[in-house]
């Protein structure tokens, strides 16, 4: 029924715009005041998106300088971890909208921690249905009161609200302190609604080891509620499954909150023992099947919690998969930091997976130095996956022609990027295909000229280099340095449910 009227003493509240559309990130939403029917009534509605765990400007410098922890996973496989806030998630102008889907709240009233009224209905656009048995209004006389808003994740008993972990994601509460009820006619009453969890997400980078595959036909809803398309990997064994667990009695179960005292307690406490398969999250909606993806970045889980979940409890085995040859079954990996999260908070989980070097060697294979002692090395590998590699000694060294830095007047060459001779590649499987030479033409470009001279000490047969293209110079600092993708600590990430590099 529609929002009818409220007398110059009486106050009705009214809930609305308080779940999200089919969207990865949640916007912040304001309802301007609206008056239904031929009363006044007077009401803002704001929905809280999560925010990052650090949100000042010092703690998010102190963010900035996290180190992860490094663990050595055996068989030449290391790993970084850290437990950083997520600076990804972007501020949003706040949008106006209709209520689209319907939804239904409890909101209390209390003075002196004596319930006074109750008000429990769906709320749709702006039309409210109350429950059957109860009032489209509140009454109330004049005086100061504490409201309570929440949505059917959360139990509410006196003064006691209970969420359980099952409800998380999506239990929403907030308590508005202090309100005095006195104007006339109207009267304004703002709720803003925040999550009760906080959300956890683990990722996953494979830093010089990616991997290929083609988008399926097979779509499915992810933890996110997004469409995403399944891939099928070229290496069936690049299909990585974990299980993330922690000891018995590791994380909190179950919330009572009691708004009278303020506080908080944990009754109840229970174990994670959850199985999945990484996934790179790319929306359904950016690709077609057939497409080949190149990717190193995947997602372990996007998890929610109750507050006072310690992060350092989390353990992830890997049950399948392999990388770069090695196998990753039985491989566990924990978080150093011991945080407890906060209620609307965002947390990422950052795992960097390295494999130890691997060199290309003189015979042409690839392998680590403590299994090829004997070998001459060549060059480094920088991914493993794409088959790139960096030459181990600089162009022309020690000859009188080499490349110095100078303060002589810098020149440069405009070159025709449609011949194939002047083309950047790092690729190594092209040092042995003819295919990739080019079209024999010497280019005038002096530097791509002298890279595609370059012999080693102990030369690889019928073999072509290449300038490498900036991404692959970056990479070099993130792959073999161990450096950060950018300023912002793993902000490249996440993105939309998508992970990139670059």
């Amino acid at each position: 029924m529609k929002i009818k009227r409220i007398n110059t003493a009486f106050l009705l509240l009214a809930l609305a715009g308080m779940t999200l559309t089919g969207c990865s990130n949640e916007d912040i939403v304001n309802v301007n005041p609206q008056e239904g029917g031929t009363g006044n009534v007077s009401f803002s509605i704001v929905e809280k998106d999560y925010e990052s765990a650090d949100d000042t400007p010092k703690s998010r410098a102190a963010a900035e300088e996290i180190k992860p922890e490094v663990q050595n996973l055996g068989n030449g496989l290391m790993a970084e971890v850290s437990l950083v806030p997520d600076t990804t998630h972007r501020a949003e102008t706040p949008k106006t909208r209709a209520i689209a889907t319907p939804t239904h709240y409890t909101i209390q009233a209390f003075q002196g921690g004596v319930k006074k009224g109750e008000l429990k209905g769906t709320f749709s656009g702006s039309t409210f249905t109350p429950d059957g048995g109860y009032p489209n209004e509140i009454n109330l006389p004049h005086g100061t009161y504490d409201f309570v808003c929440f949505n059917d994740g959360v139990t509410a008993n006196g003064t006691q609200l209970t969420v359980n972990r099952s409800d998380a994601a999506t239990a929403r509460f907030t308590i508005q302190r202090g309100v005095v009820i006195n104007q006339k006619p109207k009267q304004l009453v703002t709720f803003t609604m925040k999550h009760a969890g906080a959300n956890v997400l683990i990722t996953i980078n494979f830093m010089n080891c990616a991997f290929t595959g083609k988008f399926s036909n097979t779509q499915y809803v992810n933890e996110e509620g997004i469409s995403v398309r399944d891939i099928d990997w070229d290496n069936p064994l690049e299909v990585y499954k974990y299980k993330l667990e922690t000891s018995a009695n590791a994380i909190p179960e179950t919330m009572v909150y009691d708004f009278a005292t303020n506080t908080s307690n944990y009754p109840a406490k229970s174990q994670i023992s959850k199985t999945g398969k990484l996934e790179v999250g790319l929306p359904a909606a950016y690709n077609t099947p057939g497409t080949t993806l190149v990717t190193s970045g995947s997602r372990a889980l996007n998890g929610y919690f109750l507050p006072k979940t310690d992060c350092s409890k989390f353990k992830l085995t890997f049950t399948d998969g392999e990388a770069g040859g090695i196998s990753l079954v039985g491989k566990s990996i924990t978080v150093p930091e011991h945080t407890l999260v906060e209620a609307n908070k965002r947390y990422i989980v950052a795992i960097r997976l390295y494999l130890t070097n691997e060199y290309l060697y003189s015979d042409g294979k690839v392998g680590p130095r403590d299994k090829n002692p004997t070998k001459t090395p060549v060059a480094v590998v920088l991914d493993l996956g794409r088959r790139i590699a960096v030459a181990l000694h600089d162009v022309n060294e020690g000859g009188n022609d080499q490349f110095q830095w100078s303060n002589a007047t810098t020149t440069s060459e405009a070159v025709d990027p449609s011949r194939p001779s002047l083309r950047a590649a790092t690729n190594y499987s092209e040092l042995f295909d003819g295919f990739f030479i080019g079209d024999g033409v010497v280019p005038h470009n002096a530097t791509i000229q002298a890279a595609e001279d370059y012999t080693p000490a102990s030369p690889i047969p019928a073999h072509i280099w290449r300038v490498p293209p900036m991404t692959d110079i970056l990479c070099l600092g993130t792959d073999l340095g161990r450096m950060l993708e950018d300023g912002k600590t793993y902000k490249s990430y996440l993105s939309r449910g998508g992970l990139f590099n670059f």
